[in-house]
């Protein structure tokens, strides 16, 4: 049920409840409804960016580890990667670690403001690997 349903259907019953209520109660009533309405828009809000940075989580631990082969740096397991909404969901922030198969630090920072899951294989944007602290590539787009 998409969140306008939901306000709807809590309007109309709040309505129907509020029919025989004195003023005070009605105020409360539409007061109580507002918030609730409110806390419905946020929550669906939380639930969309939870599957963005999901998504992009996912496709950057299989992407970046690509990039880091192909630059040379093969890595001794998959990166483990955070990804945060920024900007009011213009932006998502990258943030992967790892270990190189000789023991170096491997670390892939970036951030994307591609709608995830517009490619299930690629993101676009900027990002930056580094061994060790020494950058060994820079990249537009992981993956594709």
């Amino acid at each position: 049920m998409n969140t306008r349903r939901i306000f709807i259907t809590v309007a109309l019953v709040g309505a129907l409840a509020a029919a025989g209520c004195s003023d005070d109660t009605r105020t409360s009533m539409a007061t109580d409804l507002q918030n609730a309405a409110t806390d419905v828009g946020e929550a669906a809000g939380d639930l969309a960016d939870n599957a963005a940075e999901a998504l992009v989580r996912n496709i950057a631990t299989q992407q970046g580890e690509e990039q880091f082969t192909n630059a040379g740096y093969a890595l001794d397991g998959p990166l483990t990667c955070t990804a945060t909404v920024t900007d009011g969901a213009d932006s998502i922030e990258i943030a992967c670690t790892g270990t190189t198969q000789d023991g170096g630090a491997a670390s892939l920072a970036g951030a994307t403001d591609e709608l995830p899951g517009a490619s299930v294989v690629s993101l676009s944007g900027s990002f930056v690997g580094t061994v060790d602290g020494q950058e060994v590539f820079t990249t537009s787009q992981l993956g594709g």
